[in-house]
């Protein structure tokens, strides 16, 4: 099972913050490989501290399946639905509930998938 949130993004190359869609743990699955670029975590601003205990120093994201250069942001999130659908993944809206109604939240949680 896989866990797909967003994230704010520092694109260094256009100048700006995106909200892009990430997946943990890192995919197994060679179709999931094939829209994901492993990225580094940016430091949102200078005053930013790094936390190597508790997050990873790279982020899984998905990029556009018709752009591989382009990352996905969470308003293009359709596409990954359309594309996850079309490639037998499961999104389990029931576990996906339970976790935004229990105690545990996890942050910026968009929904679980599986195959």
């Amino acid at each position: 099972m896989y866990q797909i949130t967003s994230e704010i993004y520092l694109d260094k190359f256009n100048k700006c913050y995106k909200k892009i869609i990430i997946i943990s743990p890192n995919p197994t699955d060679t179709t999931l490989k094939s829209i994901i670029k492993t990225i580094p975590r940016e430091k949102l601003s200078p005053y930013d501290e790094n936390h190597p205990c508790c997050q990873t120093r790279c982020l899984n994201a998905f990029v556009n399946p018709h752009e591989k250069c382009e990352l996905l942001c969470v308003n293009q999130i359709s596409i990954l639905f359309q594309y996850l659908l079309a490639n037998s993944f499961i999104i389990n809206t029931d576990i996906t509930k339970i976790m935004q109604d229990s105690d545990v939240k996890i942050p910026n949680l968009i929904c679980f998938i599986s195959k």
